[in-house]
């Protein structure tokens, strides 16, 4: 392909929605794009819709995986993908007109950023969706390389369908993984731990559809014990960098955070001690009080305290005592 951006657009029994998330493609300002769309095993028209739009645009494509498996179809589509930059496109999302100009300009003048995503627009059908509402709103408050990276093992940093980033980075550190994990998650912790710096523009450019059969919300991949198995497994690798003979503490004492802690522990990662606002022992191990705590350089301390808006309060808390986040202390919940 001769084109500048491939995107990819991978769909399983998405005829509802299909449509529009490609005319949304089709109506952007930035021209010099491929789109290919891959058909993971579908059953309904889908197909049909996207062999239309093959029909009407020539930068249109239609290939197919069999296997069934997000990971399965993009890594398909990367193997068709020759142009310098891919991006990313769901089938049930809306991309703003202005997404692809703005992120090419941003990468052309930016050329030590791998990754560049937007502000997402949200929109839910479904009734009970605050917590959804909150994460978007928490992606949305992520903008530079350094937050990226600091906040990564908090949950994904940005929305896998916003993203274009550059095909080399591909080649040199691997597509998707299909193992029974949040292939944009893992992607995204790999990356970033060789290295690879990521960023996010300003802009609303994507419209976010939150609905029940949207597979963040439905499948196994994406569970809270799928998320923490693959953050231990790259935490534990950072770790492993930086804590220079430093004993690492956890925040939390709960029965939760004592489980994520046993799946650190099984990377290979030794936990000295728990703190916790409440003293509570756990055996096997020492308690810290949080306001008794080493000071910067001392210790490394991760928290599993998963409750909305408290890891904003605990890294308040640790910055006013001097520690810094990404150095001394991360938020992992």
């Amino acid at each position: 392909m001769s084109s500048l951006v491939t995107l990819l657009l991978p769909f399983r029994n998405a005829a509802h929605t299909l449509d529009a998330a490609i005319a949304s493609i089709v109506a952007q300002t930035f021209s010099d794009w491929a789109l290919l769309l891959i058909d993971n095993a579908s059953e309904d028209e889908g197909p049909a819709i996207a062999h239309a739009w093959c029909e009407r645009d020539p930068r249109i494509h239609l290939i197919t995986e069999p296997q069934v498996g997000i990971a399965h179809a993009l890594n398909t589509g990367l193997q068709h993908a020759s142009t310098p930059l891919v991006a990313r496109m769901d089938a049930d999302d809306v991309s703003h007109p202005e997404r692809l100009a703005r992120q090419v300009a941003f990468l052309n003048e930016h050329p030590e950023i791998g990754v560049i995503g937007t502000r997402t627009v949200f929109a839910s059908s479904v009734e009970k969706s605050s917590g959804m509402a909150w994460y978007v709103g928490w992606q949305n408050a992520i903008l530079t390389p350094h937050d990226h990276y600091v906040k990564r093992f908090v949950d994904a940093p940005l929305a896998h369908p916003t993203v274009m980033f550059r095909r080399e980075l591909i080649e040199e550190h691997g597509g998707y993984s299909t193992e029974p994990l949040p292939e944009d998650h893992e992607l995204w912790l790999r990356w970033m731990d060789s290295g690879v710096r990521f960023a996010k523009l300003p802009e609303e450019l994507l419209t976010w559809h939150d609905h029940p059969h949207r597979l963040s919300r439905t499948h196994a991949h994406y569970s809270i014990d799928a998320f923490f198995r693959t953050k231990a497994k790259w935490m534990a690798r950072s770790l492993a960098r930086m804590l220079n003979g430093r004993p690492v503490i956890v925040a939390g004492t709960s029965g939760l955070c004592q489980a994520r802690v046993a799946l650190l522990e099984a990377e290979g990662v030794t936990v000295a001690a728990y703190t916790d606002v409440r003293h509570r022992e756990v055996p096997g191990y020492a308690f810290i009080p949080h306001d008794a705590l080493p000071p910067a350089g001392d210790a490394f301390i991760i928290s599993f305290i998963s409750q909305r808006g408290t890891g904003d309060r605990i890294a308040e808390f640790l910055s006013s005592r001097g520690l810094v986040e990404g150095v001394d202390f991360i938020l992992a919940a």
